[in-house]
């Protein structure tokens, strides 16, 4: 093998261990935020959001039936948290997005929700009933 071939064998695999490393990496913070995201202590929160917005949430009286995490939607906010976004009723377009902070007590608080307009009108029309 010529002195060239060599360098440039050195240079792929250089190059293949650090992107490796570089996806594993993310890899791993992924499957943190999912560990957070579906952690008990922030499903009481968002059950807890949940039910504020509709006391009769996962009931056969209320408008919300169910919530799942969409994990694909999970990022860290530079200001500190988790941002998240849950889907409700297993639609897409009604969803209530939040950020997941973490108290320093095993508790998480949110310094904000955010409601889509499918949310919201569905709430305003059963509100109405």
């Amino acid at each position: 093998m010529s002195k060239q071939l060599k360098r440039i064998g050195l240079i792929v695999l250089v190059l293949g261990i650090g992107i490796g490393g570089f996806r594993m990496y993310h890899y791993q913070e992924k499957q943190k935020m999912i560990a957070i995201a579906h952690s008990k202590e922030a499903r009481q929160l968002y059950e807890d959001y949940l039910k504020q917005e509709d006391p009769n949430a996962f009931t056969s009286r209320g408008f919300i039936e169910s919530y799942e995490v969409n994990e694909d939607s999970m990022s860290y906010n530079p200001m500190g948290g988790l941002m998240i976004q849950l889907i409700i009723n297993n639609n897409k377009d009604m969803t209530v997005s939040l950020n997941l902070i973490d108290n320093g007590d095993g508790k998480f608080i949110s310094a904000y929700y955010v409601t889509s307009k499918e949310f919201w009108e569905t709430q305003e029309q059963h509100q109405k009933e």
